[in-house]
């Protein structure tokens, strides 16, 4: 598991300080912690929480907790009751956009023929809290979001916890949840766990499945809206991987991604079927490709290339010799990942067709 340090303001307790209550997760046997909880699909996680007062309590099971990267020692608690819920982000805007913003989708910039990619300002990106039936301590967690259609492949993805508890003398307590946002999205200290398939490129962009899309995504620094798992445009999904994989990127649009990659095949053109004249092989999983429209879609913006994609997997036609396996070939029948409206999507190459593509591959 990963660690990283979370800003809490005044973490640490003072006698005058009320109690809060800290969701904190481990994934296996690690330790206990207010950091971001990231793990394997093939790991175990587990969520309980803290209470941080003129002491920190903790239910049986945990003896000491990482707050803010310090190593404390609990207390122990025995709530009377404890609710989860996750908090999860509504995939399209539900109300007008404050920043001016005509898409259905969060975006950050115009979306207008006329303006395209102007600045608007940061959009409000929605909330809501879904009651779980878990009344344990410590809770097996999962990624299952509650709007079933957002599952591309079950088990990966990107959800936020909070608890409720009473205490034996009747007081209730909450970890911070939907409401508990700031300019660029939902706050860090709203628990995050991120399940990914695996700690190469591909494995950590599935860790953004469930992260909404935000067209124009942005903020300063550890800020960024991406490295915050609170939204990403098709690009910075890409780069915000990479930066979690731990290569040292800084982000960018789809126009800048060949300073970080070689090119592996040239401009070509794919039909309404995603396939192209000449077959490209050699592909590979993880490899990017480069989306300009065609069809009805063609130059409906002002740049020379829409959107990225990276290849899923290699998959050849069910119907063919191969039935389906892979061959080494890109084309329509091959699985990509993208930034869809409104997030991330797993489907075939052909969905993105008629287009003019090209690809990439990361350099090493």
């Amino acid at each position: 598991m990963r660690v990283r340090a979370v800003c809490l303001v005044a973490l640490f307790a003072t006698p005058a300080m009320a109690d809060r209550l800290v969701v904190v997760g481990r994934v296996d046997d690690g330790p206990w912690t207010d950091a971001p909880t990231e793990a394997r699909l093939d790991q175990k996680v587990e969520l309980s929480f803290v209470v941080v007062g003129s002491k920190v309590r903790a239910p049986d099971g945990i003896d000491t907790v990482v707050l803010g990267r310090h190593k404390t020692t609990v207390t122990p608690l025995a709530p009377k009751a404890i609710h989860w819920s996750t908090v999860e982000p509504h995939g399209f805007r539900a109300q007008t956009a404050k920043n001016g913003a005509t898409s259905d989708f969060y975006s950050n910039v115009s979306t207008e023929s006329s303006t395209f990619g102007r600045w608007l300002g940061y959009d409000h990106i929605d909330y809501f809290e879904h009651a779980l039936p878990d009344t344990t301590a410590i809770l097996r967690a999962t990624i299952t979001p509650s709007e079933a259609d957002a599952v591309q492949v079950p088990g990966l993805g990107t959800l936020r916890f909070k608890a409720d508890i009473e205490l034996p003398d009747g007081t209730h307590l909450a970890s911070p949840g939907a409401d508990a946002t700031d300019t660029f999205g939902i706050l860090p200290t709203v628990h995050r766990v991120s399940i990914r398939s695996g700690d190469d490129f591909l494995g950590w962009l599935s860790s953004y499945l469930l992260v909404p899309e935000v067209f124009g995504s942005a903020g300063p620094g550890r800020n960024h809206q991406a490295d915050r798992f609170v939204g990403a445009d098709c690009a910075d999904v890409m780069v915000g991987a990479m930066r979690e994989s731990g290569k040292r990127l800084a982000y960018t649009n789809v126009a800048g991604l060949p300073s970080y990659a070689t090119t592996i095949a040239k401009p070509v053109e794919l039909d309404d079927h995603g396939m192209p004249p000449t077959p490209i092989a050699g592909i590979k999983p993880g490899d990017l490709i480069r989306i300009d429209y065609g069809g009805e879609l063609r130059h409906h913006t002002p740049r020379d290339w829409d959107h990225v994609a990276a290849l899923w997997e290699d998959k050849s036609d069910p119907n063919g010799p191969l039935e389906g396996a892979a061959d080494g070939k890109l084309d329509g029948f091959d699985l990509v990942i993208h930034v869809g409206h409104p997030r991330l999507k797993i489907e075939p190459l052909a969905n993105q067709s008629p287009a003019t593509i090209d690809v990439l591959r990361w350099k090493k």
